[in-house]
């Protein structure tokens, strides 16, 4: 079942991976705020980390809009000031999750104001809607790092962000991800409204380098590749799977046929992709393959499909005949999804087929029409 963006967003407050002895307490109780016009606060603000690789990330402010648990929209400025890949020694001085053992840390530094009329209560929940892709369009995974002085041992960088933000009022915070060894950084995105919801509006600051890294070892449109799925009852199969196109089409298409939620996805543009899946056998196959179908954008960002429900829907550059068919041993077909693009300034990049078991993305160049 999947959780909406609100419910994700507590969870990660509630139960995400700490880095401290004694996690309990309130996150960043105590920290220091800037207030507007009074000089500095109690006590020094979260440091950039003296150690590690600086990258060439894009600094400087965005405004965006900040959605709390309770559906309460705020106006805040996020000004990423610097990002430091740190290295896997980090992570053996801190108490982690087991599954973080091997993972590379990167530090963000950053600068949070309250722009709107109104206190933002649970301010450290900000930094909930920032997302830190890899050259291979993963997610970083977020340590937080929050109380008292024992995990500023194990790290460095403290999350330092106050319960509540006055309207005005700013604070400099440092968040830690971690990424799989080799895997370098794409992007910092800010999803209005969560991560998980796919229509809200993106902000982006890119990192030198980051899309040619990820271009490399590319497959190309019409390779083939081995992709992972769950056929249920019959376990994990590889199917032979090959891209076959990425066509631009145009809002009027979708009109009428339910695909569409909220007015950012209704101004996105659809773009159609096109997948081929051979049947290894031995049983036959069922055709819902298009749902694992991502539309990777050179911003870093992965946008899930669309599918129409039935086989008679019309929707120009993107057949349905294929719908709720069943395919025999050693035949082929091809399978199409929508994906509604709401970002002018990003553009398609690669096509992902999301596999099961940690298998992560299997990737190919978007061959764009």
């Amino acid at each position: 079942m999947r959780l909406s963006s609100h419910l994700r967003k507590a969870l990660i407050g509630a139960a995400s991976l700490c880095v401290l002895a004694g996690c309990a307490g309130e996150q960043g109780a105590g920290g220091a705020v800037e207030r507007s016009g009074q000089g500095s606060a109690e006590r020094p603000a979260a440091k950039r980390p003296a150690s590690g690789t600086d990258l060439p990330v894009r600094t400087g402010a965005r405004d965006v809009v900040h959605t709390d648990t309770d559906h309460r929209s705020y106006k805040v400025r996020i000004a990423v000031e610097s990002l430091v890949r740190g290295s896997q020694q980090d992570m053996r001085g801190a108490r982690v999750d087991q599954a973080l053992q091997g993972k590379v840390p990167h530090y963000l530094t950053l600068k949070v104001t309250n722009t709107g009329r109104e206190e933002i209560p649970s301010a450290y929940m900000v930094d909930s809607d920032l997302v830190l892709n890899g050259t291979d369009w993963t997610r970083g995974e977020k340590v937080h790092v929050s109380g008292g002085g024992a995990g500023r041992e194990g790290l460095p960088c403290a999350d330092d962000a106050p319960t509540a933000l006055a309207p005005g009022d700013s604070y400099t915070t440092c968040v830690t991800y971690v990424l799989s060894e080799g895997v370098g950084v794409l992007s910092l995105a800010h999803y209005a409204g969560g991560y998980l919801n796919e229509g809200g509006a993106v902000a982006t600051w890119p990192v030198e380098g980051g899309l040619e890294a990820a271009s490399a070892g590319l497959a190309e449109p019409g390779d083939i590749s081995r992709v992972r799925w769950d056929a249920r009852e019959d376990g994990i199969v590889e199917l032979p799977a090959t891209v076959v196109s990425v066509r631009r089409g145009r809002p009027a298409d979708l009109a009428g046929l339910g695909l569409v939620r909220g007015d950012n996805e209704r101004r996105g543009v659809p773009y159609y992709v096109t997948v081929t899946y051979t049947n290894p056998g031995p049983g036959n196959l069922y055709t819902d393959q298009a749902k694992h179908v991502r539309l990777l954008t050179g911003n870093g960002r992965q946008i899930p499909g669309k599918t129409p429900y039935t086989p008679d829907a019309k929707i120009p550059g993107c057949p349905t005949d294929w719908v709720a068919r069943m395919i025999p041993p050693g035949d082929s077909v091809t399978e199409c999804s929508i994906h509604l693009l709401t970002d002018d300034s990003d553009k398609p990049f690669a096509v992902g087929f999301a596999q099961p078991g940690g298998a992560g993305l299997a990737i190919w160049r978007a061959p764009l029409h």
